[in-house]
């Protein structure tokens, strides 16, 4: 099951959203892409699992997640999400949209500003490896410059949703055991999905501590959410495209010039499975090199 576009206007929507510790849960079962029962998500968030099921309540209240009965010999019900993205269509002619939207934006900004505050230097000691980068100053830019820094920046944005995308039970932990479903035995996990330890909004900084993470939501005009996808790096990846969601997670890190043996440490796999699947994204695509499928990803014509 997957659920179209949400309307700003659905009653409760914009409370449920703005109900973070809810929708780290939902964000949790979309990462983790396995049904987990409310035992396991209570363990891994640090959270008493009366909360849990109260926030797991509010969802299926919406259609974002699911309850899957128990089957076999487990005896306990687990949950996933239904849709694995978030859209929500609003209209800025409408003067209750436009209310809506502008307290679901200020709130999320607030939020972030709030993990960055917290992370900042003056609240947490440096450690070695730590990464903080922030760049600012006004600039001027011709129609050329902006049409390239919105392409290079939706590289980076392609490159951060690979990560977000990558199934947390097959990602960092491959190979490894503890972190495998064996049979029936629904607490066989032992490994919980990585919680966020950076915020990336332009400016990486590492985090004071570890924080849920949270659901990237698109928030769009309605009729935006009924036309294609603008050309871009992922988006002419679409369901068109043929190619599955990993073939998808790879072709992006090739055109983004990631080497196979990086694209292979990064999603957990072996450099020959990704050899592999680049011959299959080859084939689907009709190309022949990383230039070729590059031209694809940005809209350009093949020579």
């Amino acid at each position: 099951m997957n659920l179209g576009p949400l309307d700003i206007q659905m009653p409760g929507l914009v409370d449920l959203i703005l109900d973070f510790p809810a929708m780290s849960l939902w964000e949790l079962l979309r990462r983790y892409t396995k049904p987990l029962s409310v035992a396991q998500i209570a363990k891994w968030t640090d959270s008493n699992p009366a909360t849990v099921r109260n926030g797991l309540d509010r969802l299926i209240e919406f259609g974002l997640v699911e309850r899957v009965d128990a089957c076999g010999s487990s005896k306990t019900s687990t949950f996933r999400t239904t849709p694995q993205k978030l859209v929500v269509t609003w209209s800025a002619d409408d003067p209750k949209d436009k209310a809506l939207a502008q307290r679901l934006v200020q709130r999320l900004k607030d939020y972030n500003a709030e993990l960055f505050e917290d992370g900042s230097l003056q609240n947490r000691a440096y450690k070695k490896g730590d990464w903080i980068k922030f760049y600012c100053t006004p600039v001027g830019l011709n129609a050329a410059d902006l049409a390239e820094l919105r392409r290079r920046i939706g590289e980076v944005v392609s490159f951060v949703n690979m990560i977000i995308d990558t199934p947390a039970y097959e990602s960092r932990n491959a190979g490894k055991s503890g972190g495998v479903l064996v049979g029936a035995n629904a607490g066989a996990f032992t490994q919980p999905p990585p919680l966020c330890n950076y915020n990336v909004s332009i400016r990486v900084q590492p985090l004071h501590h570890p924080v849920a993470p949270q659901p990237n939501i698109s928030i769009v005009p309605r009729v935006a959410a009924t036309q294609a996808p603008a050309p871009g790096s992922e988006s002419q990846l679409g369901s068109s495209s043929k190619l599955s969601h990993r073939e998808k997670q790879i072709a992006v890190a090739l055109g983004s010039g990631r080497t196979q043996h990086a694209i292979a440490q990064q999603l957990g796999l072996s450099p020959f499975t990704v050899g592999t699947f680049t011959k299959r994204i080859y084939r689907k695509l009709g190309v022949h090199s990383r230039v070729e499928l590059l031209n694809i990803m940005r809209g350009r014509p093949m020579e």
